[in-house]
């Protein structure tokens, strides 16, 4: 029989040692480094995201043709397209195929970077338990920072219809959609994009593992209220009550927790095919958990 059966899901105790070597993968182990040289396509990748951000590109732009890169790069078209095939596992780029098509500039979305930290968590064995402690960190702080921010405009439409949801008048899925946004919302009015990125991250884990074996319909009354309450105190400036009012909220789901099993590991997300055009919030009408790499906080207009 082989000693090397797959180890299950269920056992949290093994984990990969995470190691913090700031100045590279040789500092952590010198009698095994493991710095290697980039490879051409990991540069040019480097310099395409360069370019987007020097020439101003904004999302939906279309990169140049692939002569035209192939000419400004310097590069085979076989690391050209390695490149753009790394951007776009990344989130980097839209490739769109046919007549028309090519490389186009995407939104920010924070499920590409959950896709790869829950691949780390993983291996590390951290387990939802941690997860849900991460989560419970990260929320509190941000609507502290979203309720010391000055009342703008904007701010009040991004939090508005939270106010006086009306759980009635949307369906399950809209109910699912519209909770989850809420914390986006709430991240991205933070002010700190890395924060936002970070906490969105973890929001994608948490929906896709933990939140979705919660019943929107059977609880809509407790969470719109809870949200509700979050919100009227980032509006009314009050940085303490909009942390404190997160406590409640994470004691019911921490209660909820057996049931999927707190000390299970998390499992690596798996996003075959991520669009921002799926992912769309009922009650603003725009896509959820993204990022416009050009927006600017405190614009009139949202940046998801």
């Amino acid at each position: 029989m082989s000693s090397h059966a797959p180890a299950s899901n269920d056992d949290a105790g093994h984990g990969l040692p995470v190691v913090y070597a700031p100045r590279g993968f040789a500092a952590a182990d010198q009698q095994n480094p493991r710095r290697r040289p980039p490879k051409a396509a990991e540069l040019t990748a480097s310099r395409i995201v360069d370019d987007i951000l020097g020439r101003r590109l904004i999302v939906g732009d279309k990169l140049p043709t692939e002569q035209e890169m192939l000419d400004q790069y310097e590069v085979s078209r076989e690391s050209l397209r390695e490149a753009l095939r790394l951007l776009e596992m990344q989130g980097i780029v839209d490739i769109k195929r046919g007549p028309g098509g090519g490389p186009f500039v995407a939104p920010l979305n924070a499920g590409y970077l959950a896709r790869t930290t829950s691949l780390y968590f993983h291996l590390s064995g951290a387990t939802y338990a941690e997860l849900l402690d991460t989560w419970a960190a990260l929320e509190p702080m941000l609507a502290e920072r979203a309720a010391r921010l000055p009342t703008s405009r904007h701010k009040r439409e991004m939090i508005t219809p939270f106010l006086h949801y009306d759980t009635e008048s949307h369906v399950e899925v809209e109910l699912f959609d519209d909770f989850n946004d809420f914390h986006s919302v709430i991240a991205t009015l933070s002010g700190n994009r890395t924060l936002t990125l970070v906490t969105q991250a973890v929001d994608h884990i948490m929906v896709e593992q933990v939140l979705q074996s919660l019943d929107p319909v059977a609880e809509r009354e407790m969470l719109s209220h809870s949200h509700a309450d979050i919100a009227q105190a980032i509006l009314d400036g009050r940085p303490a009550k909009s942390a404190q009012t997160h406590d409640p909220a994470h004691r019911r789901r921490r209660r909820r927790l057996p049931d999927i099993g707190p000390e299970r590991r998390i499992t690596a997300h798996r996003l075959a095919s991520l669009s921002s055009s799926k992912f769309i919030c009922s009650a603003h009408s725009r896509p959820v958990y993204c990022i416009d790499p050009c927006a600017t906080f405190g614009s009139s207009s949202c940046f998801f």
